[in-house]
C-alpha cells in the first residue's frame, strides 16, 4: 500500500542508507509514514528497484526498495515490512525531539514464610 501525501509526516532529521554490506552515506529523511520514507541528498547514484536498508530515529537495518527517484537528489524508500503504528508513533515521537526515559523495574525480594 502507497502512503497518500496527507498519511506521510513531513520532517527533517539524519538517517543512513546502505546497499548489500557496503559503505554507509548519510542523508536528509524529509517524511516518513508505517510503509515508506523520503531522503534527500543522496550521495550515491540510485536507481530505480535498489534494495538497501536504512537506518533512522534508533532503527537500524529497515530493508527497502527504491520505488521512486529524482537523480542525485531525492528518492521514495518502500519499506519491504510496513513499521507497526506503535514503532511508526514512538519513532515519530523521537524524530520530532521528544525525550524517552526507560525505567527498569528493581526486583522485589522474595517473601519466605518463616518456619
Amino acid at each position: 500500500m502507497i502512503a497518500t501525501e496527507a498519511e506521510r509526516a513531513p520532517l527533517r532529521a539524519r538517517c543512513k542508507y546502505r546497499i548489500g554490506t557496503g559503505m554507509a552515506f548519510p542523508a536528509q529523511l524529509t517524511s516518513l509514514s508505517a510503509d515508506e520514507a523520503q531522503i534527500e541528498g543522496i550521495s550515491r547514484q540510485l536507481r530505480l528497484r535498489d534494495r538497501l536498508t536504512v537506518s533512522f530515529g534508533g532503527l537500524h537495518g529497515i530493508d527497502a526498495e527504491v520505488d521512486w527517484i529524482e537523480r542525485g537528489s531525492s528518492a521514495r524508500l518502500r519499506f519491504i515490512n510496513p513499521l507497526y503504528p506503535a514503532v511508526h508513533t514512538f519513532v515519530m515521537a523521537k524524530l520530532r525531539g521528544a525525550n524517552f526515559e526507560v525505567r527498569r523495574h528493581k526486583p522485589r525480594p522474595a517473601i519466605r514464610a518463616c518456619s
